[in-house]
């Protein structure tokens, strides 16, 4: 049988909660909004089974991407907890588009509603209710790593303020008997619409392959260049295959004068380092550095400090024999005519070392 890990438990947990907790609140509201014949009370309750059926999405979601990885998906099916994301995000958006539709129909023909005190204490009540799972889930979600619960507690505390939204037309009503219903709801399904749009960018942003968190890319680099040996750490990619499943590579300069047995013992080293730490999977590949290039070093630093969109340069050696020349160049997104830019950094470079031949790789800054 699976070992059903912590965090799975904790999501799962999270969920049951918020499945309850919601399931509560649509019932009541909607006999309140029944009673009142107020379609932004509806509404509000008609969001907050929305927000059950998006707990019941994420429990599944994490359920399914704790299968054991098959030939077809060899990574594993972690990112299925990103498509619950979205398919949160498609009934937000649903939810929203309708409650948008019938509040402009209340506004063209506007119906008599009939709040009471008592109308506007549960939805106070659901209002102390929203705030405190919003900010439970949202927590929880952070914590776990979970962006399922981060747009179940975001979507959470959005309703807070739908609700929020419902009692001011409630006691609008109350105190001056002035009816804004359908006013309200077409400012609910702005929200809502809103919340399910976020939601959705997020989970298509991670199924795309989004930037890696900078805290954790910079947290990589500093933990290899405290070992022994290396030099300086480079071109560090991270594939994202759920929250708990990262796969990388990474380069590191090294002395040219190891040995291969002492470059496998770094290497392992780092691997060994990075997956007690991290838990990610990390392939290493070397720079050799020839300690006597620096006064290269320093000549090719500054031509392309020269050059706008040049972020650094790293991994350069020299064949003195063969008279070959190689360094990698990093860059950013505005430098769109790659051949060319290298072409012309070349012939810089050249231009002060014509015996050797130039070869440059461009490293895109995929990762802080």
């Amino acid at each position: 049988m699976r070992e059903v890990s912590i965090r799975e438990k904790k999501i799962t947990e999270t969920g049951i909660i918020g499945i309850l907790a919601n399931v509560l609140l649509a019932v009541g509201k909607a006999i309140v909004g029944l009673i009142a014949g107020a379609v932004s009370v509806i509404f509000d309750a008609i969001n907050s089974l929305s927000d059950a059926i998006s707990s019941i999405i994420t429990i599944i979601g994490v359920k399914l991407s704790k299968k054991k990885p098959t030939k077809k998906h060899p990574y594993g099916f972690g990112r299925i907890e990103y498509f619950s994301t979205i398919i949160i995000a498609a009934i937000i958006l649903a939810t929203g588009a309708t409650a948008c539709y019938e509040a402009i129909q209340k506004i063209i023909h506007p119906e008599d509603v009939e709040f009471t005190w008592v109308t506007a204490v549960v939805v106070g009540s659901a209002i102390v209710v929203k705030i405190a799972l919003g900010l439970f889930t949202r927590a929880r979600g952070k914590k776990y790593n979970s962006e399922s619960l981060v747009a179940s507690g975001t979507d959470a505390l959005m309703d807070s303020i739908i609700s929020i939204a419902t009692l001011v037309s409630i006691g609008v009503f109350l105190i001056w008997n002035v009816n804004i219903d359908g006013w309200i709801g077409v400012l609910i399904s702005i929200f809502i619409i809103k919340a399910g749009l976020e939601a959705l960018f997020e989970g298509i942003s991670h199924v795309m392959g989004k930037r890696p968190d900078a805290a954790i890319t910079v947290a990589i680099k500093k933990s290899v260049n405290e070992i022994p040996g290396v030099l300086g750490t480079y071109d560090l990619l991270l594939h994202n295959y759920g929250p708990e499943n990262a796969i990388g590579s990474l380069h590191v300069e090294i002395d040219s004068n190891l040995t291969a047995e002492e470059i496998h013992k770094l290497t392992m080293q780092i691997q060994i380092k990075l997956m007690e730490e991290f838990h990610i999977m990390m392939t290493v590949g070397i720079y050799a550095v020839n300690k006597k290039d620096k006064e290269k070093y320093e000549k090719i630093r500054e031509i392309i400090k020269s050059y706008p969109g040049t972020l650094g340069f790293h991994g350069l050696f020299a064949d003195d024999d063969m008279k070959n020349m190689s360094f990698d160049i990093l860059v950013d997104f505005t430098i769109k005519d790659k051949k060319s830019f290298i072409d012309e950094v070349t012939s810089k470079v050249k231009e002060e070392y014509p015996d050797y031949n130039v070869y440059i790789n461009l490293d895109m800054n995929y990762s802080d």
